[in-house]
């Protein structure tokens, strides 16, 4: 399980100041102890500063860098700040992400054809959100075709079958569970991704109902989750359900991480 770590987003408070702010402490702490609660990547999103994100960007991503051993996922829908974070990231970045919407098509695949990121499809076009999981599926195989055609290797590709809040609509997990359940057998060579706390919005006891929902979908197949790895009940059940599905040889990680928390 890849496991990109969500706790630095500027949609939360204490992160927005931090980025406002220039504190630095603070960021390197929040992104270090994600990497060592066993993040693979970690989530900057620098966003809602508006008209100072590209900025702050180019003040964080160096920051981070030369602390941390994993490389970062920039979270952004803005071209140019995207780019900027592309230029100077070391190393092969996670673009968050492509979605099937021409004016982001248009704006991001140069981008990703020149500095070569790993990349998430977001399953959302024009027509917006799917309403069935035929359509998410055609939505994946679509970008799919693209990148590939464009020289994008598939490895580098993870499909997003977008996350929506149970709170709002009682299907949303039934339906992601069907999307994600359909890419895996059409489209077995590309990896799966989920922003998994998305489920929970506006509910009480999310923690719950996150680590419930990321079981299911491991279940299904899934091969990386966007979270907090900080909640060391959902890492737990991580580990556990990978083990009891057979995806753990050797059951060498689950050792590893009971020997970690000893």
């Amino acid at each position: 399980m890849i496991i990109v770590g969500e706790r630095l987003n500027s949609s939360r408070t204490p992160v927005f100041q931090a980025l406002n702010r220039k504190y630095e402490k603070y960021l390197l702490d929040e992104a270090l102890k994600q990497e060592r609660a066993g993040a693979n990547y970690i989530d900057l999103n620098a966003a809602t500063l508006l008209e100072q994100e590209v900025s702050r960007l180019k003040w964080a991503i160096p920051l981070l860098q030369k602390k941390l051993a994993i490389p970062l996922s920039i979270d952004t829908p803005n071209s140019e700040a995207m780019e900027e974070g592309l230029k100077i990231h070391k190393g092969k970045a996670l673009l968050n992400s492509l979605s099937g919407e021409n004016r982001r098509i248009k704006a991001f695949l140069p981008l990703i054809k020149k500095y070569q990121p790993r990349v998430i499809i977001l399953c959302l076009d024009d027509r917006g959100i799917p309403q069935s999981s035929d359509q998410a599926l055609a939505i994946a195989e679509k970008m799919l075709s693209l990148l590939c055609k464009e020289g994008i290797n598939v490895e580098d590709i993870f499909v997003d079958p977008l996350v929506r809040p149970v709170g709002t609509d009682s299907r949303a997990g039934k339906l992601f569970m069907e999307s994600l359940q359909k890419i895996k057998k059409n489209l077995p060579e590309v990896k799966t991704i989920a922003g998994i706390s998305n489920i929970s919005f506006g509910l009480p006891r999310r923690k719950l109902l996150n680590r419930t929902f990321l079981i299911l979908a491991i279940q299904k197949g899934l091969d990386a989750a966007i979270l907090d790895p900080l909640d060391k009940e959902i890492i737990s059940s991580s580990y556990s359900v990978q083990t009891l599905l057979g995806k753990d040889s050797a059951i060498k990680n689950y050792l590893g991480y009971i020997r970690q928390k000893k």
